[in-house]
C-alpha cells in the first residue's frame, strides 16, 4: 500500500508551486496525496518567513502537525526553516538551499530504497529544476522561472532565506508551458521571487524577461500571459515596448511600491523613488491604456511619521491602484530594519493600515465601475449554480456574467459589462472567442 502524504502551504505562489513540485517528485516514488491529515504517513509543511506573523504561523503549524497526525513523519521545508533549522515537532527540516535532500531523507526515514535523481544538486547556487509541475489555479497555470533576490531591502528576509538570483533554463520553461498548453491551459502566470532578474546571473538585464515572454507567446495554444510581481526599477522603456508588442501580455501589472514616501523608500533601501514609479506607470498606461495596477505597501516602517504616512496615502490615490495588499511593518530578525530607531507602536500601525485599506477598497470599487459599458474578454474559471459563470478579464477584474451558449471552465468569452457590484463587474450575452490554435 502506498504511503499517504498531506501538504500544508503558507505564503506566495512560488511556495504553492514548489509544494506541487515536491508532490510530483513524491508521486514518482509511489506516494499518494491525501486530504486526510490525521491518517497521513507523511505531513509536509511548506513554511513562509516574509513577515513575523508568517513565522509565527509556520511554527504553529509545525507543532500542530504532530498532534493532528501523531504517526506521521513531519517534514518542514521552505523559507522559515531556512532561517530556523531547530524547529520542534519536525522529523525532517530542510530550507531552500537544501531542498534536493528532502526526498532521500524522507525515503531513508521510511526505510525505503531506490535511486533518487538530482540528490547532489546544489539548489543554493543553481536553479533546482523540478521538471513540469502540475500546479495551476483553476484554469490558469503558474510557472516559476526564477528564484532568489539580490536587493537586500532593509526590511526583507527573503534574500537570506532564498539566496541569490538564479534562473531556470529557457528550454525547461518553454517545455513546461508547451505541455500545459497541450492540456488545454490558455493563461500562464509567470512568477519568481524577483521576476525581472531572470538571467541576471548571466549578465543579462530585464530584456531577457521580454525575450522569454515573446518565446512563450509563440507557443501554440497560449492566449494569455500574466506577470507576477515586478520591480519598478527594472521596468525600462525597452522592456515596456516589448510587453506592448506581445499580444498575449495581460494589461495587469503588480508593481511593488512598499511606500509612497521617498524618505521611507530610502530607509527601506528600495532602488527607486516616487518619480521613477510615476514614470513607469505613465509608460505602462501609454502602452496599455486600460491597464490595471496592483501593489504591496507597508505601514509603520521604522521612523515613519504622520506626514510620511499621508504622503504614502496620497501617492497611492494618485496612481489609482486596483488593489493594494497592505501590511503593517513586521520586524524580521537578521534584517537592518530589525533594530532601526523609531519603531512605530502597534496601535499606530493598525490605524495606518486600516486607513490605507479603506483607500484601496474605494479605488477598487471605482475601478469596477469604470468598466461599465466596456467590452471585456473573460477566461471562465467556474460555473455558478444559477448558470452564470465567473472568471477574470485580461485586466484582472472578476467578471460574473451569462451567455446564451454552453460554457465550461477554460472557455474564453467576450461581452459587455452592464453593471458593477463592489469589486466585481457584471455582464450578459457573452459569446465564445476563437482561441489561438
Amino acid at each position: 500500500m502506498a504511503y499517504q502524504v498531506y501538504f500544508q502551504t503558507l505564503g506566495c505562489k512560488v511556495n504553492s508551486y514548489e509544494t506541487a513540485a515536491i508532490g510530483k517528485l513524491l508521486a514518482e516514488k509511489g506516494f499518494e496525496e491525501t486530504s486526510d491529515a490525521a491518517n497521513a504517513d507523511v505531513y509536509v509543511i511548506n513554511t513562509c518567513a516574509v513577515t513575523g506573523e508568517a513565522d509565527r504561523k509556520s511554527r504553529q503549524m509545525i507543532r500542530r502537525a504532530k498532534r493532528i497526525a501523531p504517526n506521521a513523519v513531519v517534514v518542514a521545508m521552505g523559507c522559515h526553516t531556512q532561517m530556523c533549522r531547530d524547529e520542534e515537532g519536525a522529523d525532517i527540516v530542510v530550507g531552500t538551499d537544501d531542498r534536493p535532500s528532502l526526498i532521500p531523507l524522507l525515503l531513508e526515514k521510511l526505510n525505503m530504497r531506490g535511486e533518487v535523481s538530482d540528490e547532489d544538486l546544489d539548489a543554493g547556487t543553481r536553479f533546482f529544476e523540478y521538471g513540469s509541475v502540475p500546479y495551476q489555479e483553476n484554469t490558469r497555470a503558474v510557472v516559476k522561472i526564477e528564484d532568489g533576490c539580490n536587493n537586500f531591502c532593509t526590511y526583507c528576509i527573503i534574500p537570506y532565506a532564498r539566496g541569490r538570483v538564479r534562473s531556470r533554463s529557457r528550454e525547461a520553461v518553454l517545455s513546461e508551458i508547451s505541455g500545459m498548453a497541450e492540456k488545454g491551459y490558455r493563461e500562464f502566470v509567470v512568477t519568481g521571487i524577483h521576476l525581472c532578474s531572470f538571467e541576471k546571473e548571466l549578465g543579462r538585464d530585464s530584456i531577457a524577461l521580454g525575450e522569454l515572454l515573446d518565446q512563450i507567446a509563440a507557443i501554440k495554444g497560449v492566449e494569455r500571459i500574466r506577470l507576477g510581481s515586478l520591480e519598478p526599477s527594472c521596468m525600462t522603456p525597452e522592456l515596456i515596448l516589448m510587453l506592448k508588442n506581445n499580444p498575449a501580455i495581460c494589461p495587469h501589472f503588480h508593481l511593488s511600491l512598499q511606500s509612497g514616501s521617498d524618505t521611507v523608500l530610502k530607509r527601506m533601501n528600495r532602488k527607486y523613488d516616487t518619480d521613477l514609479f510615476r514614470r513607469v506607470v505613465a509608460d505602462l498606461k501609454s502602452a496599455f491604456p486600460n491597464a490595471s495596477f496592483t501593489t504591496d505597501m507597508i505601514c509603520g516602517f521604522p521612523g515613519e511619521t504622520d506626514e510620511e504616512h499621508k504622503e504614502s496615502c496620497a501617492f497611492a490615490e494618485e496612481i489609482g491602484f486596483t488593489h493594494i495588499h497592505v501590511f503593517p511593518f513586521s520586524p524580521r530578525e537578521g534584517t537592518k530594519a530589525w533594530d532601526m530607531d523609531g519603531q512605530v507602536d502597534g496601535n499606530r500601525k493598525s490605524v495606518r493600515t486600516a486607513e490605507l485599506r479603506e483607500i484601496s477598497d474605494r479605488m477598487e470599487t471605482a475601478r469596477a465601475e469604470s468598466f461599465i459599458g466596456k467590452e471585456v474578454e473573460v477566461l471562465v474559471e467556474r460555473i455558478l449554480e444559477d448558470g452564470s459563470f465567473e472568471g477574470y478579464c485580461r485586466e484582472y477584474v472578476r467578471v460574473i456574467a451569462t451567455s446564451d451558449e454552453k460554457v465550461q471552465p477554460g472557455d474564453i468569452l467576450t461581452g459587455m459589462i452592464t453593471s458593477s457590484s463592489e469589486f466585481d463587474v457584471l455582464g450578459s450575452g457573452f459569446s465564445k472567442k476563437t482561441v489561438n490554435s
